[in-house]
């Protein structure tokens, strides 16, 4: 999918509206946070999920495939 929007001043920053497509996809709604991550020069990714929480996730993940029969063990 490809939205094209259009910037508007909005006091002393530009503000922009999400189309309502987005706004599903993202699964967000007015008062969510969103995130701009970014991934270039010049290039940012919106994005619902905080990348500081996803990437803890990830480590979690890691630690528990490698370390699964000890806290089996200790689970007992």
């Amino acid at each position: 999918m490809v939205a094209t929007v259009k910037l508007r001043k909005q006091g002393g920053s530009l503000a922009v509206t999400l189309p309502r497509e987005v706004v599903r996809e993202l699964g967000v709604r007015a008062g969510s946070t969103v995130h701009l991550v970014q991934v270039g020069a010049g290039e940012f990714r919106l994005t619902s999920h905080d990348p500081e929480t996803v990437a803890a996730l990830r480590v979690h993940e890691k630690v528990i495939d490698e370390y699964r029969d000890v806290f089996r063990a200790l689970a007992k």
